[in-house]
């Protein structure tokens, strides 16, 4: 039996939210030795379809797995050009998506996971062709293709009612997060320094965009410096320029308070950690969610959560974290003001995030996934 995976996403060398699930997806699955509930008898072998050669750790692959290099041209349209010419040809006995959209020519038994239904919830966060095309992509997988992986419960019911999601062909399966938050012990004011930060802050991490609601963001961290009369907080905001970038950057530029929000692009795993680890709170009110990566990790980092009510980030948080409407910039400042100022509090959120972030992992991740792809 032969696997395909996408790799191209885990491949990329700025990996944002779906490009990190891919990638320790993958890494995972690579430690699976022996499929346990499995109803096959066969050796299972994997095959990674990528642009680019394998890049660090991704390219050490165990006897079971090879790499197939899918070069030439086009560097646009990948997926839906070459990816779909190699499954016309050498079709792997199942194929997975992880993080991007399936080749229009695919193998009967193919599996996507569908991240989230934000492009339909909330279209103006997205440009035409983004929201097209991946809408696009979700209504046609849980129609057509095989089976489809969802993140969260609250995306398999936005799919039901958005998508006509056929409901026995859906499974959820739960995100992990990277174990480097949990880890990470030592204060290292070097990586503080390198991004000219310094502590307290506020932090923040996403693409600066209108879907993680980043000017709203902006807004209440002008609402919570004002009345804590203090000139030593700021706001971290970590990501890159995302759709609706320019209205980001003119809140950032107006802000009485723009010298002390402090914008160091998308930062490397190796330094994010520290970045999270040191933080006051994390603050992450985004728009829409297939499940939210950042709030395990803040979690496991020790940092207390201010995070949107509802749907997958409330699933996955639970009692562990602070929700607040994330249209209402009033609610997500006076949230900020009550953990910043109440040690007590802070600490029980921190205690519940501990024990909160221990039901998750890779590794469960993994093995569910796994049982995904081989179960008839």
């Amino acid at each position: 039996m032969i696997i395909g995976i996408d790799a191209s996403r885990a491949n990329e060398t700025q990996k944002t939210g779906v490009g990190n699930y891919a990638y320790f997806l993958i890494e995972y699955l690579k430690k699976i030795e022996r499929l346990k509930d499995c109803k096959i008898d066969e050796t299972v072998r994997f095959v990674l379809y990528a642009r680019e050669p394998l890049r660090g750790e991704l390219a050490n692959l165990p006897e079971n797995w090879t790499v197939k290099v899918l070069g030439w041209p086009p560097k646009r349209l990948w997926t839906q050009v070459r990816l779909s010419w190699e499954m016309l040809w050498h079709a792997p006995d199942v194929l997975f998506i992880p993080a991007h959209v399936f080749p229009i020519i695919h193998p009967k038994k193919t599996v996507m996971t569908i991240h989230d239904v934000a492009a339909l919830k909330f279209p103006k966060s997205y440009n035409w062709f983004e929201r097209w095309y991946s809408t696009w992509s979700a209504r046609y997988a849980v129609r057509k293709l095989w089976k489809v992986i969802v993140p969260s419960e609250s995306v398999r019911q936005d799919l039901i009612e958005n998508c006509k999601l056929k409901i026995e062909n859906c499974h959820v399966v739960r995100h992990g997060y990277d174990e480097r938050y949990g880890n990470y012990k030592e204060i290292s004011e070097e990586i503080l320094q390198k991004f000219n930060i310094k502590k307290p802050y506020i932090l923040s991490i996403g693409r600066l965009e209108e879907k993680k609601n980043t000017v709203r963001i902006i807004e209440a961290f002008e609402k919570v410096r004002s009345p804590l009369i203090t000139d030593h907080l700021s706001l971290v905001l970590v990501g890159n320029p995302g759709y609706g970038y320019e209205k980001v950057r003119d809140a950032i530029q107006s802000s009485q308070f723009k010298n002390d929000i402090i914008t160091p692009g998308w930062v490397s795993d190796e330094d994010l950690p520290a970045l999270m680890r040191e933080a006051s709170v994390f603050v992450f009110p985004s728009l829409a969610e297939g499940f939210g990566m950042p709030v395990l990790e803040a979690m496991a980092a020790g940092v207390p959560v201010v995070t949107s009510r509802g749907g997958a980030l409330e699933e996955v948080g639970e009692d562990a974290c602070v929700y607040v409407d994330p249209m209402s910039v009033d609610e997500i400042a006076s949230k900020l003001i009550e953990i910043i100022q109440n040690p007590n509090n802070k600490i029980q959120l921190i205690e519940r995030g501990f024990q909160r972030v221990k039901e998750f992992g890779w590794e469960k991740c993994a093995e569910e996934t796994m049982n995904v792809l081989c179960d008839d």
